[in-house]
């Protein structure tokens, strides 16, 4: 596990490969696991090298010490920031939002304890999310005075709807492990003392077939699929090139020899 920056310092964002899953592990227990900005920044760093790592195939995200995120750090917020600021400071945490939604690779939440806030986006930023039983998702934000970031908008209605959306958003109520099971929130619930081991046995799940039509796949759902077609559409740009990878004809070769196929993402 890497627990030391290129300069040195004490890592914030920790790396364990398992058997080509990067197990990434967001380590600032004393503030819950906040997004500081040097937070935000070193995610992105974490998740650019994933991406660029051919041996990693897939990425499960959980936080250290009993919580997932608690999301923005609000004594930093009495710090009075300009608009272009406070912009600079957006621009960089939707960088992270679009490497996890729309990046080449699967990224699987693991939450345990609290998800809040920003910690909150984070979680429904991942393509899949894993709870443990004393997880508890709260959209904090307007008790702030301010709106939900980095895409949650877009990310919760996905799951919930619209109706339970805007509650969840505007109550800032505490969602806890089953009823956010019951509310399509999480995908799945899991004593905390199996959570790690299941999110990374759905990451196997996730990265078991070719990487490429799975990394147009989540390009093509975070652009919007919205209609039968823009399905369609999406399929006459990127299914005929498809054919030509070298991916589809080894598992075509693999099924012909009755074996497993051996994906490189080409």
């Amino acid at each position: 596990m890497t627990d030391k920056t290129p300069d040195g310092r004490a890592d914030t964002v920790l790396r364990e490969d398992r058997d080509h899953i990067a197990l990434l592990t967001i380590d600032v227990p004393e503030s819950r696991n906040a997004l500081s900005l040097e937070v935000i920044e070193r995610l992105i760093e974490r998740f650019r090298d994933c991406f660029a790592d051919t041996d990693c195939r897939a990425i499960v995200l959980r936080g250290g010490g009993g919580h997932f995120c608690a999301g923005g750090n609000v004594k930093g917020m009495a710090a009075e920031r300009t608009l272009g600021q406070s912009r600079q400071r957006l621009a960089v945490a939707h960088e992270l939002s679009r490497l996890i939604v729309a990046g080449p690779k699967p990224v699987i939440a693991a939450v345990e304890g609290y998800a809040a806030g920003a910690g909150f986006s984070l979680a429904l930023a991942a393509d899949y999310l894993v709870a443990g039983s004393d997880a508890k998702f709260i959209s904090s934000f307007t008790k702030v005075g301010l709106q939900p970031d980095m895409g949650m908008l877009w990310t919760l209605r996905q799951r919930v709807g619209l109706g339970q959306a805007k509650r969840i958003i505007a109550s800032a109520r505490k969602v806890v492990a089953d009823e956010a099971l019951a509310l399509g929130l999480v995908d799945e619930v899991v004593n905390n003392d199996r959570l790690t081991d299941r999110a990374l046995a759905a990451a196997r799940e996730f990265s078991a077939g070719a990487p490429l039509p799975l990394a147009i796949m989540k390009a093509a759902y975070a652009r919007g699929i919205h209609t039968f077609e823009d399905a369609l559409r999406n399929e006459m740009d990127n299914s005929a090139a498809l054919y030509l990878t070298r991916d589809h004809r080894e598992a075509v070769s693999a099924f012909m020899e009755k074996r497993q196929p051996l994906f490189k993402g080409e």
